[in-house]
């Protein structure tokens, strides 16, 4: 009895209540079954949101290019639309040659230009792309710079930022893309590189990471998927970057050095290890310019050890922390010295550091590595949309 007059005190309690953000309840006998369609399994899923994450200049704008081109031509089916939002690319300089590169149709192509946020655009969006129809595909490149006010490290901000994205995805029955970038450290791990909260690999239906290749940096890249997907990381693909000159009808000068990449089958490396490999060389690579820049600097004489540090480190675009490190490593080789200066009192006023008379170790011979770009004929590139 005393169950029942709690049951009813708390109906009491909610009567009149309002319904907050028009919430319902559906049964599940009258759900809608779905299946799942790939339209290049297990990168591409209709009805889905993507996140590709990479670091700069490792091709993401480059492949979303030649995705939006392979729908223009038909390759998934029918001839389907693409808005694309970008705020990084520009639109006549990198966007448009890249997708006529990869031998798409323009008039399948549509930019979104404006102050475009996230969530507060995305029922306009979603109406606008009803009434533009056959919209197979949204862009947004990258999408942390599309969110309203939004703490890109709060799990909550940004869950509900991009939420509304796969939602998007499947009532217009298209792939809804967000560009994302890496940190510059990815020592721990893929997804934990991912800028800012967990939301953005927990909310998309699929993460895609991309990352250069350890041996061919410049033209030889990877992409693998870490994420979502309906099952465990599998295999990766592997991309070839081009350098083109591209012609374009009723034009007389070509478009010179425009990017697109072709696909090499499936890759054999991870990406993830990839990343962490690539930040291990990164850091030799600065070690060995830091090196060369001091025993460079200490052959004019003796220099103040702050003084030296600060000016390697803002020439060479590297922290005052890895070039003391390195001066450390010259020392422990018996290459240089460092020694105090003391004021009179016995302080010490400042640090010095100099070359000893050690030789320095010779160089090892090393053999000229050829870049592993094809060369297209341009000719080969020639577009027409008659």
């Amino acid at each position: 009895m005393a169950y029942v007059d709690e049951i009813d005190q708390i109906r009491l309690a909610i009567q009149g209540a309002s319904n907050p953000g028009e919430l319902e309840f559906l049964q599940l006998k009258d759900a809608e079954l779905k299946h799942v369609r790939w339209l290049d399994k297990p990168f591409l899923q209709a009805s889905a949101f993507h996140l590709l994450a990479g670091r700069k200049g490792t091709c993401k704008g480059t492949y979303i290019a030649s995705v939006v081109a392979r729908l223009s031509r038909g390759e998934f089916g029918e001839n389907r639309r693409s808005i694309v939002v970008t705020s990084e690319d520009s639109i006549g300089l990198d966007f448009k040659p890249r997708v006529l590169a990869a031998k798409g149709d323009p008039e399948f192509v549509t930019i979104l230009k404006g102050d475009f946020r996230l969530p507060r655009d995305i029922d306009w969006l979603h109406i606008k792309a009803l009434e533009m129809g056959d919209v197979g595909m949204i862009v947004i490149d990258p999408v942390g710079n599309h969110l309203s006010d939004t703490d890109t490290d709060g799990e909550g901000s940004v869950r509900n930022a991009i939420a509304a994205l796969n939602e998007l995805a499947d009532d217009l029955g298209c792939m809804v893309f967000g560009v994302r970038h890496l940190t510059k450290d990815s020592t721990k791990g893929a997804l934990a590189s991912v800028l800012g909260s967990t939301a953005w690999v927990d909310v998309p239906r699929c993460v895609i990471l991309m990352a250069a290749d350890d041996e061919d940096p410049d033209w030889t890249f990877h992409y693998q998927v870490i994420a979502g997907n309906r099952g465990p990381k599998g295999k990766g693909r592997k991309l070839t970057l081009h350098v083109i000159d591209l012609i374009v009808p009723d034009d007389p000068e070509p478009f010179e050095e425009i990017t697109m990449v072709t696909e090499e089958g499936q890759s054999e490396k991870d990406v993830e290890e990839l990343l962490t490999r690539s930040e291990s060389k990164s850091d030799k690579k600065k070690g060995a310019v830091a090196r060369d820049s001091i025993l460079e600097k200490l052959e004019g004489g003796k220099t103040e050890c702050d003084t030296l540090e600060a000016l390697i480190a803002a020439e060479a675009q590297m922290s005052a922390r890895t070039v003391r490190d390195t001066r450390m490593k010259l020392a422990n080789e018996g290459l240089v010295r460092s020694y105090p200066e003391r004021n009179p009192d016995g302080t010490i006023k400042s640090w010095w550091v100099e070359r000893t008379n050690a030789p320095l170790p010779a160089a090892v011979p090393t053999l000229a590595k050829s870049s592993g770009a094809t060369t297209l004929d341009p000719e080969s590139l020639e577009l027409d949309f008659t």
